[in-house]
């Protein structure tokens, strides 16, 4: 069964953080959690972890109401680094291992078996604070993922991971998700959980204002593009298609954005029948467009900097 999280509200004292949040997280699907600074990101994963108590509002899974000794179960990575120091890589992972109930036996050999698969046998006598930041990051998931946890929440588990790093890591939630394991995420990094999650859930100030499969979202959004080129006389054979407008237009090339509906191939034979297409591609809108598109017009200059914020780029 799902996770799910039924109208969750908490308030810093007058500060609302989140606002009677509601959404179910499936087993067997990536998750991506993502929203601007500040949105209530953090503030919903300690909700979901027990280290805050909301107040309104509950976590259940399997229909029953979470509590600590359901979330010992759970495995989780803070973006803050929780290793220790003087310890030695193995040692650090065998330790995480006793601490969930693991014998000494099953913890090694579940650490070895881990440390192989995130790249790190060869580190295991060495000192974490000896680690790179990136081999740091990796560590922290092999403490987080050693007693084989059936919900798994990270928080910004790729920063400062370099590209093989970042396809090992996806490479083990991708073979945990679909073991059956819940797995949720936090990203700022865009791309990579566009490449990456089934599903996404995105807030801003303190609501959910998108979820759902990624493929869905992106199809059913109004910022759906076709480009052609298409060699015709003119473009009467867009009037067949009811609100599709050109965004651009150069020599033969022409961008079309369809309203939500239109079959993009309906559109492709209407241009074949007009003349010959040497090419045509179907442009999806980006994350931070559907995030533009879910809050509406009338929040448009905040919700520009917060998509802005979202992507990492200046406002």
């Amino acid at each position: 069964m799902a996770m799910e999280v039924r109208d969750v509200a908490y308030s810093y004292g007058d500060r609302v953080a989140l606002d009677g949040v509601s959404f179910e997280i499936a087993p067997g699907v990536l998750t991506g959690l993502l929203g601007p600074n500040g949105a209530g990101k953090t503030t919903l994963m300690r909700i979901l972890l027990g280290v805050l108590t909301p107040d309104r509002g509950e976590v259940r899974l399997h229909g029953v109401a979470v509590d600590s000794v359901a979330r010992q179960h759970w495995g989780y990575m803070p973006q803050e680094r929780g290793l220790y120091p003087g310890m030695q890589v193995g040692d650090q992972v065998v330790y995480f291992g006793r601490l969930h109930g693991l014998s000494r036996a099953e913890a090694v050999a579940r650490a070895r078996r881990l440390l192989a698969e995130l790249g790190m046998a060869e580190r295991w006598d060495q000192r974490t604070d000896k680690l790179s930041g990136g081999l740091q990051q990796r560590l922290q998931l092999a403490t987080a993922l050693v007693h084989e946890p059936e919900v798994i929440v990270l928080d910004e588990p790729f920063a400062g991971l370099d590209p093989v790093a970042v396809a090992e890591l996806s490479q083990s939630l991708r073979e945990r998700a679909r073991s059956g394991c819940t797995v949720l995420f936090s990203s700022h990094q865009l791309d990579l959980v566009q490449n990456l999650c089934e599903d996404i859930l995105m807030v801003n100030e303190g609501r959910i204002v998108l979820r759902g499969p990624l493929v869905s979202l992106r199809a059913a959004s109004t910022g759906v593009q076709l480009r052609l080129n298409v060699h015709a006389p003119d473009r009467r054979w867009l009037a067949r298609f009811p609100g599709a407008t050109v965004v651009s237009e150069e020599a033969d090339e022409v961008r079309i954005a369809i309203p939500r509906g239109t079959d993009p191939l309906s559109v492709l034979d209407g241009a074949r029948a007009a003349g010959r297409v040497d090419d045509f591609g179907l442009d999806l809108p980006s994350l931070s467009q559907l995030f533009l598109e879910s809050v509406g017009p009338a929040d448009a200059p905040d919700a520009s900097a917060a998509a802005a914020a979202l992507e990492g780029r200046p406002r």
